[in-house]
């Protein structure tokens, strides 16, 4: 049956979903992961419910992917974004870009980061309904709902949101809302019905899968003339659709997730002996075990002792772990990694390709989403072209050609067990591959090539 309702996802969030909802998870750390269950973490056949949820309640996410988005996203602002205008009003708007005090270096950085997590983020520009100044909604991919669009561009879109609600003098709830914009008006629906919990919305609930709760609370008009949204798009695979940049980075994490289950598990059992008799006098249940304490046996066959894991599934269980740890931090070195020398046609072709997920091309797709954001800003403003300003964002992420030579060795030392996983991250982070050390950036950066 088709659903109908104000939170129809569309056929680009549809898409996405599933690729989506795992980035989600993975960054949300350990308790996400737990509280999405049996999706990450399937319970075994024959495994009883309460085995399954001991084995999940001690299973812990070492969370590479997360680790790798934060420290490619902060590569590009080791030098501040470089935006000059004479325009008094539109300097004084992008100190608070977003209304809340964020200014146009945080969008920036808020937007890098859903580029590198999912691929395609988006900007709304919106002005409070009393009136006043205008600001910046940042749009993660999984909070579009729906898109329609005609010969003309974008005609509606749909944007779910979670805001908070007060409930008596101190009291606060969570409220899912979707907001609905058209090219001139704007609508805000709710679920009157019960409240969602802020950790559970990107669930639909079974009332609004049945047409029933939602209901129009705000409506409006606006003046902007076409729907004022932004959208950065990294690595597009149809229309507002895209696919993340690190997914097989995260498919590792997943599978890193659910082997680590299964290690901490096995290791919870070698450790738990387990007491083996036979041929004792006293019936089970009153043997004593401890100091000072004597059991008797008449039988010469008689038998009393601990029988152990011999451990050796523990160790393979421990190399695996090791190396899916090692592909994820090659798969994050590949965001920076440039290919010097000669290079074929094919070759070309290739790299052509390959540079479509590279950091370089990513920071160049929010370079571009931020210009037009703030051509957007200043036309609403009145401010002419010649006031708006150039905006610049380093693109200096690669490493050359030394720095890769210790990358591979580090590497090839990890591999062979030589330094740890710890060490090996700490090394290629000091040399500014997976981070960048602020202490090292001259007081006042020059704008960036």
């Amino acid at each position: 049956m088709i659903d109908d309702t104000i939170a129809a996802p569309g056929v680009a969030h549809r898409a996405m979903a599933a690729e989506l909802d795992l980035i989600a998870d993975l960054m949300g750390g350990t308790a996400a992961m737990r509280r999405a269950g049996q999706r990450w973490l399937p319970r075994e056949p024959a495994e009883s419910w309460t085995a399954w949820r001991a084995r999940l309640n001690r299973s812990v996410l070492f969370n590479g992917l997360a680790r790798t988005v934060q420290a490619l996203a902060g590569r590009p602002f080791a030098r501040p974004v470089f935006w000059e205008t004479d325009h008094e009003g539109l300097r004084q708007l992008m100190r608070d870009l977003d209304g809340q005090g964020g200014s146009l270096n945080s969008i920036a950085e808020r937007s890098l980061h859903g580029l590198l997590r999912d691929g395609i983020t988006h900007l709304l520009i919106d002005r409070p309904q009393a009136g006043g100044a205008l600001y910046v909604v940042p749009v993660r991919a999984n909070q579009l709902l729906g898109v329609v669009r005609d010969e003309a561009g974008l005609a509606e879109i749909r944007i779910r949101e979670i805001t908070g609600q007060r409930v008596g003098k101190f009291g606060e709830m969570a409220i899912q809302q979707i907001r609905r914009i058209t090219r001139s008006h704007w609508q805000i629906w709710r679920l009157q019905s019960s409240p969602f919990e802020a950790g559970m919305a990107d669930i639909v609930g079974a009332d609004a899968q049945a047409g029933q709760g939602w209901r129009v609370v705000a409506e409006g008009a606006h003046d902007f003339g076409q729907i004022p949204l932004i959208t950065m798009n990294a690595a597009s695979t149809g229309f507002m659709q895209a696919r993340p940049p690190l997914i097989d980075l995260a498919w590792l994490n997943l599978a890193h997730w659910q082997s680590a289950s299964d290690q901490r598990h096995i290791l919870h059992v070698a450790r738990v002996p387990v007491l083996f008799g036979r041929g004792l006098q006293a019936p089970e249940g009153q043997i004593e075990i401890g100091p000072n304490r004597l059991v008797l046996a008449d039988d010469p066959a008689a038998d009393l002792r601990f029988v152990e894991h011999s451990g050796a599934a523990i160790a393979a269980g421990r190399q695996d772990l090791v190396d899916l740890e090692d592909k994820m931090a090659v798969l994050g070195l590949d965001m920076l990694r440039h290919r010097p020398g000669p290079a074929t046609a094919t070759e070309r072709v290739i790299d052509a390709a390959q540079n479509q997920a590279s950091l370089n091309s990513i920071v160049l797709t929010l370079e571009n989403g931020l210009q037009r954001c703030i051509k957007w800003l200043a036309d609403a403003e009145g401010v002419t072209a010649a006031h708006r300003g150039e905006l610049v964002i380093s693109r200096r992420q690669d490493i050359g050609d030394e720095v890769t030579a210790e990358a591979d060795l580090l590497l090839r030392a990890r591999r062979a067990g030589e330094i740890s996983t710890e060490t090996f991250l700490d090394e290629i982070t000091r040399r500014g591959i997976l981070g960048h050390r602020p202490e090292a950036m001259p007081p006042s950066a020059p704008k960036p090539q």
